[in-house]
């Protein structure tokens, strides 16, 4: 059934909050560091409290969320974190943002992908929220390699694969619960904002047992919102409407490697991935990020654009119920975007201007530049 609580915002309210703010590693230290400008000059009602995740720390522990960072976040209300580095085929390492999303139980995974003023986009109507199933599926870490002869037996279409010389198997596993919770919260999320629209994304016609379960819930949960439109899409075809008509989707539900890839789609959209911002968010907590990666290359020369890690901040922002200071703040990004004249290096690239790169300003230049219109 339909629920009064909100779960894109804090559970409970209070006059200061306490949120921790996590640099990530390499290039992700350069735009926290702009990011927290802007920030000081904003003044939320906000204690800021540093911790570490990452590859630094599984450098330094062993351990890319080590046991002082958890107790950080355990201590606080919300997490805003910059990018971080996720090396393949490093033996025990964990990604830290998985292992983040498991601990605090944050299964919503929101994208939004928004067209914005003064940022080279697809097309300058496009509006749409991304709910992504965070914590089950293909990412949940249930993986052999190599894979146990023993389980070959356990089904009949493992037998051909006896004798092989080498295994690998990573299980995509759905729960009831798991599919209940991220499509109400994306019906509820249409249902609040005013959204006519949800879209279910899925590959049920061929992962039938998985994809097919998500489906089946859909169809219960969309009757508790009879106000709300829903479809279903397989997710192939989605990935070619969002090419052709973007403008068309409101809200995307769909699980978790499926919208990893849709949102990413999505975001390259409205600007790239630098521009755009990640929810992580559970019942009693949540943890924002900027879609980009850590570009180590880039690491301490402050070359990319602030705009995704302080989307990332308007993010927590309202999750904290500050939605007034993210308006002052998006105002304030948006007149310099749209002015043009203080940009990083990709941004100004995009727009097409000639000799981008030496009319590139810093991450800090830009940051500044905000801070100068709030």
């Amino acid at each position: 059934m339909a629920t009064d609580r909100d779960v894109l915002k804090v559970s409970s309210k209070k006059e200061r909050y306490k949120v921790a703010y996590i640099p990530g590693d390499d290039s992700g230290f350069d735009v926290m560091e702009a990011c927290m400008e802007v920030m000081e000059a904003l003044n939320p009602p906000i204690d800021w409290v540093r911790a570490d995740a990452g590859w630094c720390m599984w450098e330094k522990y062993g351990n890319t969320v080590p046991d002082e960072t958890k107790e950080v976040l355990q201590n606080t209300d919300a997490a805003l974190m910059a990018a971080i580095t996720s090396k393949p085929g490093v033996k025990g390492f964990k990604s830290a943002i998985l292992q983040m999303r498991q601990i605090f139980d944050l299964y919503i995974n929101l994208r939004p992908a928004k067209s914005m003023p003064g940022v080279p986009s697809y097309r300058d109507d496009i509006d749409m929220v991304m709910f992504r199933e965070n914590t089950e599926g293909l990412y949940s870490a249930v993986e052999w390699r190599p894979f146990p002869e023993e389980l070959l037996s356990i089904h009949p279409n493992l037998e051909r694969y006896r004798g092989k010389k080498e295994l690998a198997a990573s299980l995509r596993i759905y729960s009831y619960e798991g599919c209940e919770r991220i499509i109400r919260a994306a019906f509820e999320y249409a249902k609040n904002t005013g959204r006519n629209k949800v879209t279910v994304v899925e590959k049920p016609n061929v992962i039938r047992a998985t994809g097919g379960l998500f489906l089946d819930v859909a169809k219960e949960v969309c009757r508790d919102y009879p106000e709300v439109e829903w479809n279903m899409e397989n997710v192939d075809a989605t990935c070619m409407w969002l090419i052709k008509n973007p403008q068309n989707y409101e809200v995307v539900v769909t699980t978790n490697m499926f919208g990893d890839i849709v949102s990413d789609e999505a975001s390259q959209l409205v600007g790239g991935m630098g521009v755009t911002a990640s929810g992580n968010i559970g019942e009693n907590y949540a943890l924002m990020e900027p879609c980009h990666g850590s570009a180590p290359k880039y690491a301490g020369q402050y070359k990319l654009n602030p705009v995704a890690m302080l989307n990332a901040a308007g993010m927590l922002l309202n999750y904290l119920g500050l939605e007034t200071y993210t308006e002052t703040m998006e105002k304030a990004m948006f007149d310099v975007l749209k002015e043009g004249k203080v940009l990083t290096y990709d941004l100004l690239r995009d727009k097409g201007v000639a000799d981008w790169e030496t009319k590139a300003s810093s991450t800090l230049d830009m940051a500044r530049e905000i801070v100068k219109r709030l």
